[in-house]
């Protein structure tokens, strides 16, 4: 089955906790403590999301990370292409023949995850939680 990796999941996740904390910068380490996501794992995909523009990262006193555009400009296929598209990544869409169902299915997940946004997701997170126990 074709589905969202944990990488992007994760990533979601961590500029989900972003957004709800804008403008000011957050440590990694509370982002981890906060979400679960393992701290050198989530240093990993800020180092990503920061190549990409997505992120701001300042090491020092009152450093941390700060999302640079606005949560409702940032495609949740932006969000994906700058953790998964790593040189020498083999991912699921390499082994689908051109033509084939997977490449559609594929294609198909791409073109839903460029029109969602991070906004959405978090509204969509915030909406879900109130339900819960």
């Amino acid at each position: 089955m074709i589905s969202c990796s944990h990488t992007t999941g994760y990533a979601i996740d961590a500029l989900a906790f972003l957004a709800g904390n804008q403008p000011q910068s957050v440590t990694v380490r509370e982002i981890a403590t906060t979400t679960g996501i393992p701290l050198p794992y989530l240093s990993k995909l800020f180092q990503r999301l920061s190549e990409a523009g997505i992120v701001e990262t300042k090491r020092g006193y009152k450093g941390g990370v700060r999302l640079l555009p606005r949560p409702e400009t940032i495609s949740l296929l932006r969000i994906s292409d700058a953790v998964e598209n790593v040189p020498g990544n083999a991912s699921d869409h390499d082994c689908a023949r051109p033509g084939g169902f997977r490449e559609a299915f594929r294609q198909s997940c791409r073109t839903r995850l460029s029109s969602m946004t991070l906004a959405e997701a978090v509204e969509f997170e915030i909406r879900h939680q109130a339900c819960l126990p």
